[in-house]
């Protein structure tokens, strides 16, 4: 029996999400920045392990924002690579 999770780092969160897939000796990582999504398979052999890790200020994307209280985020990756 497997399961699958989603996992998405909002944008705008200010956290770098670290994903962790560990089946058997093995070991895969990888970062996920606030806008970027996952999809992990579960199984009883393989486990996950999710870490929140702060970003530096002087790393995180300015959001053009000229109306107080609204926040303007870009389109996900997914639909800007089918939709151009």
């Amino acid at each position: 029996m497997t399961t699958l999770i989603f996992v998405e780092n909002v944008l705008g969160s200010g956290q770098v999400v670290k994903l962790s897939e560990d089946f058997g000796d093995h070991s895969v990582s990888r970062d996920l920045k606030p806008g970027e999504s996952a999809r992990l398979v579960v199984s009883p052999f393989k486990s996950i392990t999710i870490q929140e890790i702060a970003i530096p200020e002087a790393d995180e994307p300015a959001l053009a924002n000229d109306h107080p209280g609204i926040s303007f985020f870009r389109e996900p990756r997914v639909l800007s690579q089918r939709c151009g």
